[in-house]
């Protein structure tokens, strides 16, 4: 019975130790995430701020927790916010609307700031929220009222730009730790009267717009009208142009080719003149070759002649001595006569091929006077000469 006792008191005094040891570890040992930061104030009054993560031991402390990062939103649809904190606003033309908007701030890890920003929010992060949704207010109130609400709807963006100008990286909340650095407008309802307005106005826009359409298409259709004509007109003037240059260009060309065939003929009729005056020279030059030739051949003519008659007289002579000459003187006599026979023969084959020089240059004294006066005889003499001494060499 004893030992039961002690083994229940035994397990008694295990629990408690263990629910002891619980409270110690979570009254000294405490855990930071790393996504937060912490303000902890010791049992002594000391304060620290703790930004990084993990465990780390502190004996009684009291702990304020908050994130960094925050998103919020302020919206009258209740998926959106529970509080149905959006922001009701009056434009310019007097329409109404609600505007849901949503934000996201950052808490800054300066000690000086945050301690700022403890000092607001004394660990409520809703604090912050609340200040930041009265800054939202006042600047969308005010914006809203310098515009229509057609404007609003037209121009949503800009309108959401010129509020986010006013609310990002804003000097008083970087002051006290808080950087907003997102604003958005996500919906904006407006009343009936003004959806109402707003048709009415898209209606009638859409009419002038319609109408405006209308009137350039008319402006168009003129224009192309007009352009239509002016380039008929240009063309019709173009091609009376083409036709015009086209005759002209004809004409020319007429006048260059008869020019040309008036150039040529007169050409023609120079190269006839030409080859009538070559034609006519070659005849006078052939009548004067045979006019030399019927010279020649009378010379010849009358060579022979003299031949015959110097035959006729050797022969005289032969008879006439032939009692009283020698027979030495005989025989020169008949040499005599042998060299007069083949000159002459010579002479006659062989004169009618030359050519007779035009100017021959003789000794006109003594026995060559009458070879002056007759240049025949005197190439007769010249060639007996020669035949004679062709006949001694024989």
């Amino acid at each position: 019975m004893i030992n039961k006792n002690n083994k229940m008191a035994m397990i008694a005094a295990a629990a408690l130790a263990l629910v002891a040891a619980i409270v110690i570890i979570n009254v000294m040992f405490h855990r930071n995430n790393i996504s937060q930061l912490q303000v902890i104030q010791s049992f002594t009054g000391s304060t620290e701020v703790r930004t990084k993560g993990g465990i780390y031991f502190k004996l009684f402390p009291t702990i304020w927790t908050y994130n960094k990062t925050n998103q919020v939103a302020f919206s009258y649809v209740k998926e959106e916010s529970k509080d149905n904190d959006g922001v009701h606003v009056f434009f310019a033309n007097k329409g109404q609307g609600d505007i849901s908007t949503q934000v996201t701030y950052n808490i800054l890890s300066e000690e000086d700031k945050v301690y700022r920003m403890h000092e607001l929010a004394k660990g409520d992060d809703d604090v912050i929220d609340r200040r930041i949704l009265a800054t939202i207010r006042e600047v969308t109130m005010r914006e809203a009222g310098l515009i229509t609400s057609s404007e609003a709807i037209e121009k949503r963006e800009e309108f959401a730009n010129s509020i986010r100008q006013q609310l990002l990286h804003n000097p008083d909340y970087l002051a006290i730790g808080i950087d907003i650095t997102q604003f958005t407008i996500t919906n904006i309802d407006f009343d009936e009267l003004t959806i109402a307005a707003y048709k009415k106005a898209q209606e009638a826009d859409l009419q002038k717009k319609t109408a405006e359409s209308e009137k350039l298409n008319l402006q168009m259709q003129k224009e192309k009208t007009v352009a239509d004509y002016e380039r008929q007109t240009a063309e019709s003037k173009g091609k009376a142009e083409v036709e015009k240059i086209k005759a002209v260009t004809d004409a020319q060309r007429e006048a260059e080719l008869a020019k040309i065939k008036a150039e040529q003929e007169v050409t023609v009729a120079e190269l006839a003149k030409q080859r009538a005056e070559i034609e006519a020279n070659k005849l006078l030059e052939v009548a004067e070759i045979q006019k030399k030739e019927e010279q020649v051949k009378l010379e010849i003519v009358q060579i022979q002649a003299r031949q015959k008659v110097a035959e006729a007289e050797a022969k005289k002579q032969q008879i006439e001595l032939a009692g009283d000459i020698t027979e030495k003187e005989r025989f020169q006599l008949e040499v005599a006569r042998d060299v007069r026979m083949a000159f002459a023969r010579g002479f006659s084959e062989g004169v009618g091929g030359w050519t007779l020089p035009k100017v021959l240059m003789v000794n006109i004294g003594g026995e060559d006077a009458q070879a002056a006066v007759d240049p025949v005889s005197a190439l007769i003499r010249l060639l007996g000469v020669q035949k004679a001494g062709e006949l001694a060499d024989q």
